[in-house]
């Protein structure tokens, strides 16, 4: 089955709209840290995007006013920034950021679907070295539902292509988190079926964007679109 890739990125940007400045007036700092942004995530996207040309769907707010890979239930949907704000100031915040993003994206995967091709939606994420102060043994995680095959193999075949561009990755499956935790590409993996959309996400260690090494990180994103790009051929065959 002919198949189209969407590429998104979800935390791609830690901007501050002016209405809600003085949300963070008195503490500035955690929108520069993992909290407020993917660190590296918007040049690792516009990377992918340009070696697959396609567009990306970047949303560069920062997730700290609303998290745009939770579900609407989350408990940490809104931060400690916004969750205490009046209603009608969450909802306005909503409306106006964590719903265009996601109509655009679920357009798109529509419009795919319609046109009788398979869906091939990535999503483009970085994650912090250190959790809870525990170094993770993680460079590179492709997350996927492991009840759905097709997401799988996308994922054997796109880990296999990286290893062989960049060596001395630590590669690993469903890792630093689950592909089946609460987030976009899971919601619609639930709204349609496998042949119509398979949903996959790579997580990206920050330590490489952070280091003073400019070149690995440049080459590691080369190598992560090419590879994906060379996983996109082969899924297809």
């Amino acid at each position: 089955m002919e198949s189209q890739m969407i590429i998104s990125c979800e935390h791609a940007g830690n901007e501050v709209p002016n209405e809600y400045h003085h949300l963070f007036e008195h503490n500035t700092a955690p929108l520069k840290t993992h909290r407020g942004i993917d660190i590296g995530a918007l040049k690792l996207a516009n990377t992918i995007a340009d070696e697959m040309e396609q567009e990306s769907f970047l949303h560069t707010v920062t997730r700290l006013l609303v998290d745009l890979n939770r579900s609407v239930q989350s408990p940490t949907l809104f931060s400690e920034f916004t969750k205490e704000q009046p209603l009608s100031v969450r909802e306005d915040i909503f409306e106006s950021y964590y719903r265009p993003h996601r109509k655009k994206v679920k357009k798109r995967v529509r419009e795919v679907i319609e046109g009788g091709k398979q869906a091939i939606h990535v999503g483009i994420h970085t994650f912090t070295p250190i959790w809870d102060g525990q170094e993770r043994d993680v460079d590179v995680g492709f997350l996927f539902d492991p009840v759905r095959k097709g997401g799988q193999r996308f994922c054997e075949i796109w880990r296999r292509e990286l290893n062989q561009r960049f060596d001395g990755l630590r590669l690993r499956m469903n890792q630093p988190y689950r592909g089946t935790m609460d987030g976009f590409i899971t919601e619609l993996r639930r709204e349609y079926p496998e042949n119509q959309y398979v949903g996959i996400e790579i997580e990206v260690n920050q330590r490489f964007a952070c280091s003073v090494d400019k070149e690995e990180w440049k080459e590691l994103q080369e190598e992560v679109a090419n590879s994906l790009k060379a996983a996109y051929k082969d899924f297809e065959k």
